[in-house]
């Protein structure tokens, strides 16, 4: 599985072929740039809510399950994997790999998940268990896990570190930590500023494009690096893009364009859907209310105005895996980046 094939293919209708389903907003984590916990859940998004979303789609093809920390409901999760697996659909699990051990990587690997996609931001039990409070032994457990994803041969294994001001100075040192784990799979996501916990800071666009193109310069030989959110922060216009231009069409960098609103929504546990989770979190229904595949097909406003601004006056131009350097690739019209 390539990761991120449906999130970067261009596309010309809106049509689902990807949906984010947050089986949970629980987490045992407190992360103070995500905040994406509810100690009160009064709603959860079951295994059998989420089979009766999925089968409805006759176009889809990958399903990520998110949280909060969607391992806590893992026989919901293991659930979705078995009937995604028995009608084709791949598989992605997005976790913090705390709640992982051999047995249930072994149970999902059998049940036929595509992708586990662990969150990574530190290289030290201490430092990990300071920033998310919790045990330090909890983080040799997820190296642990992650280890046992790498080696499990079928299991396409992703880390993702986000960038905020704890990472930003360690992005290289956690890269070659990372890559001495044996993922080949790097995901470097942008933080996109939040009022959960009073999180608002962000890094300045020159600062970020210095931070990624020395990462790139270190890059491991064998890992493909993703950069994404990245347009929320440097545009094709802004003055920082020539610094990061030259790194487009680098072997194994990738500046993946978000196509959410388009071709995936994201579903939280509650069912409101939105279009996108993480830049533009506005609810344009409800799966308890109205069949997601029903809302699609109507094309409300609230969608097809949120497409529409994403490609205006070609403001937002894609640049993505061109052939050359110097090689400019637009995006198709419509098309949705983040």
């Amino acid at each position: 599985m390539a990761f991120k094939a449906i999130e970067t293919e261009a596309s010309n209708e809106i049509q689902l072929r990807s949906v984010e389903l947050a089986i949970t907003s629980r987490c045992n984590f407190r992360c103070s740039y995500c905040g994406a916990f509810d100690l009160n859940e009064r709603q959860v998004l079951t295994g059998d809510a989420a089979i009766d979303i999925i089968s409805d789609l006759p176009h889809l093809e990958r399903v990520k399950l998110s949280g909060g920390e969607v391992l806590l409901r893992f026989d919901d999760c293991l659930q979705v994997v078995q009937y995604c697996a028995s009608r084709g659909i791949e598989t992605q699990i997005n976790t913090n790999g705390s709640l992982l051990d051999h047995e249930k990587i072994t149970t999902l690997k059998n049940a036929g998940v595509s992708c586990l996609h662990f969150s990574l931001d530190f290289t030290t039990a201490e430092e990990h268990a300071r920033f998310y409070r919790v045990r330090p032994d909890v983080f040799p457990k997820i190296i642990n896990s992650i280890r046992e994803s790498v080696a499990s041969g079928t299991i396409d294994t992703v880390v993702e570190t986000i960038v905020f001001n704890e990472t930003k100075k360690h992005l290289v040192e956690i890269h070659d930590f990372i890559a001495d784990l044996g993922v080949t799979k790097h995901e470097i996501q942008m933080e996109i500023p939040g009022i959960h916990e009073g999180y608002t800071s962000t890094t300045p666009a020159d600062e970020l494009a210095e931070l990624l193109c020395d990462l790139i310069d270190h890059q491991r030989p064998g890992v493909h690096m993703y950069f994404s959110c990245l347009s929320a922060y440097i545009k094709p216009t802004s003055p920082s893009f020539p610094r990061i231009r030259p790194y487009y069409g680098r072997d194994g960098v990738h500046f993946a364009g978000c196509i959410e609103g388009k071709n995936q929504l994201h579903v939280h546990s509650n069912g409101d859907i939105m279009l996108c989770e993480l830049g533009a979190p506005s609810v344009i229904g409800n799966v308890f209310q109205t069949r997601l595949s029903h809302l699609v097909e109507s094309r409300p406003e609230s969608l097809l105005s949120f497409v529409k601004s994403k490609h205006v006056d070609g403001t937002h131009v894609c640049f993505r895996n061109c052939d050359t350097p110097g090689e400019k690739k637009a995006a198709s019209p419509l098309r949705v980046l983040h």
